[in-house]
């Protein structure tokens, strides 16, 4: 810009220097009569004046150019202003990560972001009065009219209201203000107030997963059958009509073939020992540990002893995983509107479960390649876990990889903690034939939809209601529920809410519970497949495998202590371990006491 203005300057002065200079009408300065050579400089400066259009057209040209320079110095410094604005911005998000600390009591877990409720926010006091007192004018709307006739005062008020009610219409006006007062409260906090609800992809993007071990990816479940029995004799009849081919083991793991498998945002901790040499004598070598949890809990229920179980019994550069299944924590609900394309409910499965398991351990050891396999067959050997009802899915893990060899994983060792197997801890379900005929076509589409439609109606959204406000709208929830589970409800510890409450932010959290009971409510055995009890005999059959079973004295939730316990210890090769004192999440009630009874 002081440019442009030096040159409209020097361009004015030239002007002025020029028209000085040219002749005037009456001879100017230079048309002296008597002066030499007078005309021929005349000539030359009045041929080198410009006329009055040429001079319009350069002071127009100036300021176009005047403008052009101020124009690209101001997008410049626009520029340069924005840049320094987004290098501030990136300051600012890595200077809020640094300042997300960990909990004091637990290192791994984070408290959930002051932006999100897990939990229903309470109405504010105006609106709060201004509904009871409008339910209450709504209800009296009858008597409102005899009550506000004039004349009338505070006394005349109460007197009215003491000839025109008796005791019980005042009971049931009070009644029926509460009932109308409440139903109003509860849709107001179910459209504005609600509990927060986000995807595990908003929190990765944010930088806000629960967990510093806290992954969010992508899975391609690898496909897994339910093993069937073949020494059954109904069993052989079935599986001869649907079946081709026959294991020679007393169990079968490929009867039935699985819907194809579908791509899942999976929520998973990971944790791999960093140390090259970190003194380990233990006799255990695992190159990878994998955890399953129980029902209504996440893979945030492991955080507390996973690091040592690596650390512990893990080999050099060992892997620890433990995963939210299908319809727990923050791994994507699966869609269960299209059963051509994902097999419905299926995905709610153990087999499809155990799919996802094995998906992320496999590419969890191909990431850490630089540790050799401590078999000499280049296969890796693990350690699986499994935590009451994520007991059957460790107990399927452990035979489909031994029965597929071309997976290269080893289960040399199981550990059930408070296993809850249907004919063990649980009462067995009734089992079903399965179908020897061929495949039924599926109905339309329409059709199809129809049926979801009207079981999300009458099921699926009143059932989603009623937990949300269970688990949402009761005051102290998850504290309380866990006092019940804990052996010692004194030692219950203010981390160990916040990894069971993180799960209640993720969307759709309601549904997947649903969606998991009613799989396994309309998933009955089939005659011939492996029940809980022969799966954990077949296991504990398995070569070089042992099985362990740990459980607490004070489990409320699955009652082994006594008749079960005395059962499972006869079964062979099968190890149990009494926790005296302790209730159904021994692992994170008492992290060295379980890991040193695992150890023994």
């Amino acid at each position: 810009l002081i440019t442009s203005n030096r040159m409209v300057k020097i361009q004015q002065t030239t002007r002025r220097k020029r028209t000085m200079m040219a002749p005037s009408n009456n001879g100017g300065e230079f048309g002296g009569a008597g002066a030499a050579g007078s005309g021929t400089q005349s000539d030359f400066m009045s041929s080198q004046a410009e006329p009055p259009c040429r001079q319009l057209r350069r002071r127009s040209s100036v300021r176009i150019i005047a403008r052009s320079v101020g124009t690209i110095l101001t997008t410049k410094l626009e520029s340069s202003r924005a840049a320094s604005n987004n290098i501030s911005a990136v300051q600012e998000t890595d200077q809020q990560q640094q300042k997300r600390v960990a909990r004091p009591d637990e290192s791994h877990v984070f408290n959930i972001p002051s932006d999100l409720h897990a939990s229903y926010q309470p109405l504010p006091l105006l609106l709060h009065l201004t509904v009871v007192v409008t339910s209450a004018l709504i209800v009296g709307r009858r008597h409102l009219p005899r009550l506000v006739a004039p004349p009338l005062s505070y006394m005349v008020l109460v007197q009215r209201l003491l000839i025109m009610t008796s005791i019980r219409e005042a009971i049931f006006f009070a009644l029926r203000t509460t009932l109308l007062s409440t139903l109003v409260k509860l849709a107001i906090q179910e459209v504005w107030y609600m509990p927060s609800r986000v995807t595990t992809k908003y929190l990765a993007e944010r930088g806000e997963l629960p967990s510093r071990l806290s992954k969010y990816k992508k899975t391609i479940p690898l496909a897994v059958s339910t093993p069937k029995s073949t020494t059954h004799s109904n069993a052989k009849d079935a599986a001869k009509k649907w079946v081709e081919g026959r294991s020679n083991t007393s169990w079968d793991n490929a009867i039935h073939v699985a819907p194809a498998p579908v791509p899942l945002g999976v929520h998973l901790i990971q944790y791999t020992q960093q140390a090259t040499s970190n003194g380990n004598s233990n006799r255990h070598k695992f190159d990878g540990i994998s955890c399953h949890h129980g029902f209504g809990a996440s893979s945030l229920s492991w955080l507390p002893v996973l690091p040592s179980l690596v650390n512990r019994l893990g080999s050099s550069r060992g892997v620890g995983l433990a995963h939210d299944a299908p319809g727990f924590g923050f791994t994507d609900r699966p869609n269960t509107n299209d059963d051509n394309s994902g097999g419905g409910l299926y995905q709610y499965g153990f087999e499809n479960n155990v799919g996802i398991a094995l998906a992320l351990l496999k590419d969890a050891l191909s990431g850490s390649s630089s540790t050799k396999a401590t078999n000499t067959d280049d296969s890796r050997s693990i350690a699986i876990f499994g935590h009451s009802m994520g007991s059957k899915t460790a107990l399927l893990m452990a035979l489909h990889c031994a029965s597929q060899q071309k997976l290269r994983l080893k289960p040399k060792l199981v550990v059930l903690v408070a296993p809850a197997l249907e004919g063990v801890s649980l009462p067995s379900r009734p089992s079903i034939l399965p179908s020897t005929g061929p495949p039924k076509q599926q109905s339309k589409s329409t059709t199809r939809k129809m049926a979801h439609r009207v079981r999300d109606a009458l099921l699926g959204t009143p059932l989603q209601y009623g937990l949300r406000r269970l688990v949402n709208g009761t005051k102290d929830f998850w504290r309380k529920g866990l006092m019940l589970v804990w052996g010692n409800p004194q030692v219950l510890s203010d981390s160990d809410v916040p990894r069971f409450a993180w799960p209640s932010i993720g969307k759709g959290w309601e549904e997947g519970i649903i969606n998991f009971t009613l799989s396994r409510i309309l998933s009955s055995p089939s005659v011939g497949e492996l029940s809980d009890v022969q799966m954990l005999k077949e296991v504990a059959k398995l070569k070089d495998t042992q099985v362990v079973i740990i459980y607490g004295s004070s489990d409320k939730v699955v009652r082994i202590e006594g008749g079960v316990a005395e059962t499972l210890k006869r079964l062979p090769n099968v190890k149990v371990v009494r926790m005296s004192g302790l209730g159904h999440d021994p692992f994170e009630e008492d992290v060295d006491r379980f890991l040193f009874e695992l150890e023994k």
